[in-house]
């Protein structure tokens, strides 16, 4: 590594403003109160859980002795990019020092942060700080948006209730209950993905979104066979696996339906096997297939055309395979990486893969998948070190290599921006 080149390429990258297009924010509270909510992170607890097991839950109720329980076990983690991301946040915005946080400074740590993180100006001072121009947060469709600032929160749609929950009564009464009407029909279902869309366009969306289960597959379902699953489950009755199939391939396609009328993207987030740990803490129960494929999407990429899918991945040979079909379909586009993926071993890889065979017009550099706006500075600038090391090896190759043309500072810099910058507005948004 040519670390004069890297730390150069850096420092410029590191300047761009920060378009996050996917995290958790709560638009109405949308920074951490204290040092505890910052810990109360699942990645935090996931690790402490794992280095050692405990059989109690974890305090969330009690941030002070969350506080004091976490820090007592960071030593076990300092290894970690999660240990990396914390210090980040406590040097940036607390002026915490690593060396200071022991279990002795725990109660001083919490202070200090309160009076930080509490204060009324606090929220502009962070995105300032931080450089943070617009987030896109994770909306459920009968989230309350009145009052959404647009100029800078983008709204974005979860569709998991529509393709996994809807065949069960208490979904469909909560759905009914924002329809104005039972969900009894394929149209009523229609009715409603049209009324959230309308909403939800309303305020500047960016996108519908699916966190989907390993092994969904699309294919075309007519509206009979629909209606026939749904009023089975509207009578009571027992669905097989095949039924549940059918519906969401039946949901995944309407959906469709609704972002190539609106003109917005359906952002697929492929493969999480849900609940595989039993002894997990909250959000840390779930992982993935080692080997996992697209392949259940084709039906639905090749029926859609003319919808934009920005598309985030798991396993390392899923990987492979979205690089592949960003390759050669051109409305698939390379967004992030996600979860067990964002650590920078997996990123680097990644890259790479997308740097070497993908157009520049389809590449979504990054999104923090951040709970609060303080996680997403320490998590770009991970992925923007990364980003400079490989344009840096890029610029350096192009030097001795007989098959690639020049690769300036200049080359490098342009596509960093439209990675992390143009790229992610022209492709998801937001809506006009």
């Amino acid at each position: 590594m040519n670390t004069t080149l890297v730390s150069e390429l850096y420092e410029q990258i590191d300047a761009m403003p920060i378009v996050d297009i996917h995290t958790h924010v709560n638009w109405k509270a949308p920074t951490a109160r204290h040092i505890g909510d910052i810990l109360s992170y699942h990645y935090y607890t996931e690790l402490v859980n794992s280095a050692a097991f405990r059989e109690d839950p974890f305090p969330f109720d009690d941030p002070q002795q969350l506080t004091r329980d976490i820090v007592g076990s960071l030593h076990h983690i300092r290894h970690t990019v999660q240990y990396d991301w914390l210090m980040s946040i406590s040097h940036e915005f607390l002026g915490i020092a690593p060396w200071e946080w022991t279990p002795e400074n725990a109660n001083a740590i919490m202070a200090r942060s309160v009076e930080v993180m509490g204060s009324d100006s606090w929220f502009e001072e962070l995105i300032a700080q931080a450089g943070i121009e617009r987030v896109y947060l994770t909306n459920q469709y009968d989230d309350d948006l009145e009052g959404l600032d647009s100029s800078f929160f983008t709204p974005c749609l979860r569709i998991e209730p529509f393709v996994l929950d809807i065949l069960r009564a208490q979904a469909r009464e909560r759905m009914g209950a924002v329809l104005g009407r039972p969900i009894t029909t394929t149209n009523d279902v229609a009715a409603l993905v049209e009324q959230t869309f309308r909403r939800f366009m309303a305020h500047g969306m960016g996108y519908a979104a699916i966190s989907s289960p390993a092994g969904l597959r699309t294919f075309a379902v007519s509206d009979q066979d629909a209606q026939r699953i749904l009023t089975r489950a509207i009578e009571g009755a027992e669905l097989d696996d095949s039924d549940r199939r059918t519906w969401a391939a039946y949901a995944m396609a309407r959906i469709a339906d609704a972002c190539r009328a609106h003109r917005r993207p359906f952002h697929l987030m492929i493969g999480v096997n849900r609940d595989v740990y039993a002894h997990g803490v909250p959000s840390g129960t779930d992982l993935f297939d080692s080997v996992n494929s697209m392949r259940g999407y084709d039906w639905l990429l090749n029926a859609y055309p003319d919808v934009q899918f920005p598309t985030a991945v798991l396993a390392d040979t899923t990987g492979l395979e979205l690089v592949a079909a960003a390759w050669i379909r051109h409305n698939v586009y390379p967004s992030g990486h996600w979860w067990y993926a964002n650590q920078p071993t997996e990123i680097a890889r990644e890259l790479r893969r997308r740097l070497d065979t993908v157009p520049s017009t389809k590449l979504i550099g990054y999104f923090s998948d951040a709970y609060y706006l303080e996680f997403i500075l320490p998590k770009f600038r991970m992925y923007k070190f990364e980003l400079a090391a490989a344009l840096a090896e890029r610029m350096e190759r192009s030097t001795v290599h007989p098959n690639m043309t020049s690769f300036s500072l200049d080359d490098a810099l342009d596509l960093a921006y439209a990675m992390l910058v143009e790229n992610p507005i022209q492709i998801v948004g937001p809506a006009h």
